[in-house]
């Protein structure tokens, strides 16, 4: 049985003696109090476990934890066992929430309790800054793209009862999790406000940096479309109309550049650069 009000915040930590410690301060300085900490180092191969040790020294709300390495849905799974809130918030180690995030989180499921998932506008900073953009969930949306990111607000049974995150995806495994989530549990509420702080690193070595790099998502990508077949089939995402779709992208693109005007007009714009 969780504890009502009681929000429960996982971060997994791997290698982030440089900037776990704004994290936690980030935590510890939220303007809601009814809060546990569960911090999970999955492993570090440097000093990010001493150094989260000896900040929890303060916080007698603060767990910290320590397993041999496996990757982020292991480490978020492993840190789920700890948890005993009604409400629940994943972090990573280098992300930051705002002083009034859980608070403004739990303000919009005491005003609606049947409430599910409680999310909000994304601040980037550090090698870039505005907001992220996103698309709004619908049914639809969550299909073709993440509609939320990890830290969205979320119910501690609602997670149990999916059955926590898939341990066979390294990718998008936080986007797959919410395809599950919001398959059973889809009462979902925006605060149009930047409440999360994504770190865009300068080291550009997180997972999205990969994939830019070196295309390691369609795996994810193919296992989680045949992994909810039968959710994307009967959302009309079927094989067949998708192969229809990107033949019809095609006709439309090659009509579209070969209209005389269209080619006249190319032709100047490329003779201005």
């Amino acid at each position: 049985m969780f504890q009502k009000d009681l929000v429960s915040i996982v971060i997994p930590a791997y290698n982030a003696e440089k900037t776990v410690i704004e994290t936690l301060e980030s935590v510890v300085n939220q303007t809601y109090k009814n809060i546990e900490v569960i911090v999970v180092d999955d492993g570090s191969s440097d000093n990010t476990f001493n150094v989260i040790k000896e900040f929890a020294k303060a916080y007698g709300n603060m767990k910290v934890l320590s397993k041999n390495n496996e990757g982020l849905p292991a480490t978020r799974n492993y840190g789920f066992q700890y948890v005993t809130g009604e409400y629940l918030v994943f972090l990573d180690a280098d992300d930051l929430l705002d002083a009034s995030y859980v608070s403004s989180c739990v303000e919009q499921y005491h005003n609606n309790s049947q409430l599910d998932i409680v999310y909000t506008q994304t601040q980037l900073f550090e090698r870039e800054t505005g907001l992220m953009e996103s698309w709004d969930y619908s049914k639809e949306s969550i299909l073709w793209t993440n509609c939320f990111t990890a830290t969205a607000m979320m119910k501690s049974e609602n997670l149990k009862a999916i059955g926590l995150y898939d341990t066979n995806l390294k990718f998008a495994e936080d986007w797959e999790m919410w395809i599950r989530m919001t398959a059973h549990f889809d009462n979902v509420y925006k605060i149009n406000k930047p409440l999360f702080y994504y770190r865009k690193r300068h080291t550009k070595d997180s997972m999205t940096d990969e994939n830019r790099k070196r295309n390691i998502s369609d795996e994810s990508w193919l296992y989680i479309y045949n992994k909810h077949y039968s959710l994307y089939k009967k959302n009309n995402y079927g094989i067949e109309r998708l192969f229809d779709r990107v033949h019809s992208e095609d006709r439309i693109r090659k009509k579209y550049y070969n209209v005389w005007y269209r080619k006249l007009f190319y032709y100047f714009k490329g003779r201005k650069k």
